[in-house]
């Protein structure tokens, strides 16, 4: 008799998570954006985590844990319980820092679960519109010639923009003077007031830019030509071995999050996208592509490829974050 009433009550215990997961969501969810309130991806994560929400029955909050190059906002998530309730909506950072740091405070496959890549936004070189470069081969030319190299932003040490620069430079065989700034928006700002030379920032802030004239970009960093710019280079035509370098849009939580409200998860996010074709128009015009993934697997699959094309990069560079 005692032998059945403990196999009960462990049967019971044990469909405790599973009820736990069929109430799912009883609560908001917190999604955890590493960028300030206004910035380009937080009106994204804004725009898309609202219409995700209705069909689960619930509701997103948007908490911004700005600050670190978002390594404060990964590692909030990183070490939040994996109850579904806290979510992480990364630019890559993640994984940026993953590789960046030498000790981020998490391992990238070990500590998040993988929900969905969303869109992604490739690094463009830019300058002001006044500059003497009217192309990229001008600038090239100049920064070999220049005694000490052109003065380069980016959104800050140790990022992807930074060591796109570093690379390109490398690569040339020049020099140049890194200057960072606390953000892409602030790179882009310092682009067009003259403070640096150039900078890499990501497509949906410079391309606005470009179009009201504040700023004019010579070369993009994607896999391909950007279909809003076919008449601009991209990084690897130009400086032949450096990888893509791309934002991506995505969702993930801490790791152990239950595969139930995983797959919920993926179906939400993949249904507001394709629902929406004027949100893919707007990405598409500002030289982002949606880019579903089919499962949460099939995410989880990509990391490795994205990590190393990050350590790639670095090495290119040979940037350090110090």
């Amino acid at each position: 008799m005692r032998r059945r009433t403990t196999l009960a009550g462990i049967a019971a215990l044990a469909a405790i998570p599973a009820r736990a997961q069929d109430s799912w969501p009883a609560r908001p969810v917190r999604v955890i954006v590493p960028f300030a309130p206004g910035a380009s991806s937080d009106t994204l994560a804004r725009l898309i985590t609202a219409k995700a929400a209705a069909p689960l029955g619930g509701t997103f909050v948007i908490d911004n844990r700005a600050g670190a190059g978002g390594l404060i906002a990964a590692q909030a998530v990183a070490r939040a319980a994996p109850d579904g309730y806290t979510l992480l909506w990364t630019g890559g950072t993640a994984i940026t820092h993953a590789v960046m740091q030498a000790n981020p405070g998490y391992d990238i496959f070990r500590d998040f679960t993988p929900v969905t890549e969303i869109a992604e936004n490739p690094a463009v070189l830019a300058v002001r519109t006044a500059s003497p470069f009217q192309d990229i081969a001008a600038l090239l030319d100049a920064a070999r010639r220049t005694s000490g190299g052109l003065r380069y932003g980016s959104g800050g040490v140790g990022t992807p923009a930074h060591m796109a620069g570093a690379a390109l430079l490398k690569t040339i065989g020049a020099e140049g003077i890194h200057v960072p700034y606390r953000g892409a928006n602030q790179a882009t700002l310092a682009v067009e007031q003259g403070e640096v030379d150039f900078a890499f920032a990501i497509s949906n802030i410079a391309v606005p830019r470009q179009q009201q004239g504040a700023v004019r970009i010579l070369c993009t960093a994607g896999s391909q030509r950007m279909a809003a710019l076919p008449a601009v280079p991209t990084l690897a035509e130009v400086a032949p071995g450096v990888p893509p370098v791309t934002s991506t849009s995505s969702v993930i939580g801490p790791a152990g999050l239950p595969d139930a409200v995983v797959q919920r998860l993926h179906a939400a996010f993949r249904d507001a996208v394709q629902a929406d074709a004027a949100l893919r128009a707007a990405l598409e015009a500002e030289g982002g592509a949606i880019i579903l993934s089919e499962s949460p697997a099939a995410y989880a699959a990509a990391w490795p490829a994205q990590v190393q094309r990050l350590r790639d990069l670095v090495r290119i560079s040979g940037a350090t974050i110090e």
